[in-house]
């Protein structure tokens, strides 16, 4: 008896773990449960709190899914943020500092409190982390009243700042805890969201519908007014799906406010503070279905869909690039711009020629600061009547595989405009009874100025399937060990 408990011990304590984020050099691990996206970069990882097993059992847990975030700061970054040097003793001074306003029932805001500017850590975020208080978010941020309070949750002491808004038909909680361990800052943040709340009733949509109808008219006066209304409706339709609004507690059910308290509670009880180790943590992914690991260089990021069909396998999807480079292309993005044409009507005579700059402006801030992607694709348990008819005449399948890939990237290549050309091409196939190997090694130019090296790999074997994409900019040099990873990604 006392061997099946100790093995069973042992079993929960495997799965536990296997079930648990752990970064040594950052000084933490955080139970995750095997989430269905998540996402993992130097200084940041962020993942849903459904699980890859139950996101597809019941549709209505999506509806109902949070985000939860762990950003981590050093005494060195915090002293930059700060201006002044930073502990875990100058954390535990601030926090009784704040605790004492709020058992006096003052505003928090009264006294001098640097921890909580968090606009401080948004300007700190080029060194490698991204938080909530990104550009865009910011913004609307700035807008709402934040709720400040202290108190241990699941035994840390833990500085909150809590926004509870509405924005459009939905509506948001965000709820940061600040927490402190190891001479090391934790920002432990969890993203709600509830579209049911104020989500328009089907007597509304009929009513809206109905108006719609009635102010048809078919004489041209008319259809130059509709255009016109219709421009202002889709302006107004716009701007109000950007407003946020404040809400207050008492006005949302209680059973939504602890479904939201609940989540950020389940955060702080899974999140665990160690002493860190001297060694920095390689970010990597694993795809388990191509049987594959990617070691990423040390300034990139990866976010990865996980799902898993009911006795039909495990889908996955991967995309890694810079960490720098997806900030630097956010920070240069003109959203003021973007939204003021997606206001702009389709029957608007200048709508495609906006349109059109739109999207070449866009393209080309993004291809200006964006020099690599890597993604793959993923699916094991495929349909083994499919995977047997491919592979069961390699030599007739690869001959025409070929002719209709190679037909496919010869016509592509004669087609060329301003904003594509397919340069050359290589390929190369490699077909037997255990599996099938596609590869292509593509040169593209984009927007006539920018030119990129373009690898895919498609492979499957009688169990599974994969494919990766890896674009390069040309002249941008490329790790030599990611380069090596990426012309192995093949069963």
């Amino acid at each position: 008896m006392k061997k099946i408990t100790a093995l069973a011990t042992v079993l929960v304590l495997c799965a536990a773990h296997a079930s648990a984020y752990e970064n040594s050099y950052a000084g933490y691990s955080v139970k995750d449960g095997q989430p269905y996206y998540k996402l993992e970069a130097k200084k940041v990882y962020a993942y849903t709190n459904i699980s890859s097993k139950k996101v597809y059992q019941n549709e209505e847990d999506l509806k109902n899914t949070a985000v939860n975030i762990v950003n981590y700061y050093t005494a060195e970054d915090m002293e930059q943020i700060l201006g002044e040097k930073f502990s875990t003793a100058y954390f535990d001074a601030e926090y009784e500092k704040l605790a004492l306003l709020e058992r006096s029932q003052l505003n928090p805001k009264t006294v001098p409190a640097p921890l909580l500017e968090l606009d401080k850590y948004a300007e700190h975020d080029s060194n490698g982390n991204l938080t909530i208080q990104s550009k865009v978010l910011k913004e609307k941020l700035e807008k709402l009243t934040p709720l400040i309070k202290t108190g241990k949750i699941a035994g840390k002491k833990a500085i909150t700042i809590s926004y509870l808004y509405k924005q459009g038909d939905v509506l948001v909680k965000i709820d940061t805890s600040l927490v402190s361990a190891n001479d090391r800052l934790y920002l432990l943040s969890t993203v709600n969201t509830d579209q049911d709340l104020y989500a328009p009733k089907k007597d509304e949509k009929d009513a809206d519908a109905d108006a719609d109808i009635d102010d048809i008219d078919t004489d041209d006066e008319g259809d130059e007014n509709d255009e016109a209304k219709s421009a202002a409706s889709a302006k107004e339709e716009m701007e109000k799906a950007l407003e946020v609004e404040n809400v207050f507690v008492r006005d949302v059910p209680a059973e939504t406010m602890q479904r939201f308290d609940k989540a950020h509670t389940d955060l702080l009880k899974g999140f665990k503070a160690f002493t860190p180790t001297s060694t920095p943590k390689a970010i990597s992914f694993t795809d388990a279905a191509a049987g594959k690991s990617v070691q990423l260089p040390d300034d990139w990021f990866y976010g990865q869909l996980n799902l898993r069909y009911k006795d039909k396998g495990t889908f996955y999807l991967t995309t890694a690039s810079s960490m720098k480079q997806m900030q630097e292309v956010a920070a240069n993005t003109d959203y003021d711009n973007i939204y003021s044409v997606l206001a702009i009507p389709a029957s608007d005579p200048e709508y495609q020629q906006k349109f059109m700059e739109l999207y070449t402006s866009g393209m080309r801030n993004v291809l200006e600061h964006w020099n690599h992607l890597l993604v793959t694709v993923s699916v094991d348990n495929i349909n083994d009547a499919d995977a047997k008819e491919l592979l069961a005449t390699p030599v007739a399948n690869k001959l025409a595989v070929e002719s209709f890939i190679n037909d496919g990237l010869q016509r592509l290549k004669g087609f060329g405009n301003d904003y594509f050309a397919l340069k050359d091409y290589k390929t190369n196939y490699d077909f037997t009874k255990e599996k099938a190997l596609i590869g292509i090694n593509a040169d593209t130019q984009l927007l006539k100025d920018f030119a990129y090296n373009n690898k895919i790999l498609l492979s499957c074997n009688q169990k599974a399937a994969t494919a990766m994409l890896f674009i390069a900019k040309n002249g941008v040099k490329t790790e030599k060990s990611l380069e090596q990873q990426v012309n192995e990604w093949h069963f």
